[in-house]
């Protein structure tokens, strides 16, 4: 089933360099795909559109850094990201977001972003 908003989370290609940042491409966009090798021992799949050429994303410091621009979303800690939307509870004594009703689905908040983090949620839920 196609949907015109499909969308592919990659990073931009130049050369044989692969950019630091991930962004988003629509999967309509795709013109072609080819398994090329990168080292000895890896290969990526490259995307090729009419406006550059791609890899998907496989850093994990890049896709927390896109996801986190989502309205929701949002880095807690370090490694961690979160749905805020989607939570059911915050500690913010235990510096933890809760998902789950019995609270044993969580994510941890650093110290240093409890304010922050405080914040969102204010700013999300109006409270």
């Amino acid at each position: 089933m196609n949907n015109e908003n499909d969308r592919i989370m990659v990073q931009k290609r130049v050369g044989k360099k692969i950019c630091d940042e991930a962004q988003w491409i629509r999967a309509d966009d795709v013109k072609r795909c080819e398994k090329e090798m990168f080292t000895s021992k890896s290969y990526k799949v490259v995307i090729y559109t009419d406006y550059g050429e791609f890899v998907r994303c496989d850093s994990n410091d890049a896709f927390l850094k896109l996801m986190n621009e989502r309205e929701g979303m949002m880095i807690t800690d370090t490694g961690v990201l979160g749905n805020l939307k989607k939570m059911k509870s915050v500690d913010y004594k235990t510096g933890k977001v809760y998902f789950d009703e019995e609270k044993n689905e969580y994510i941890t908040i650093a110290r240093s972003k409890t304010e922050i983090v405080r914040e969102y949620i204010k700013k999300l839920f109006g409270k």
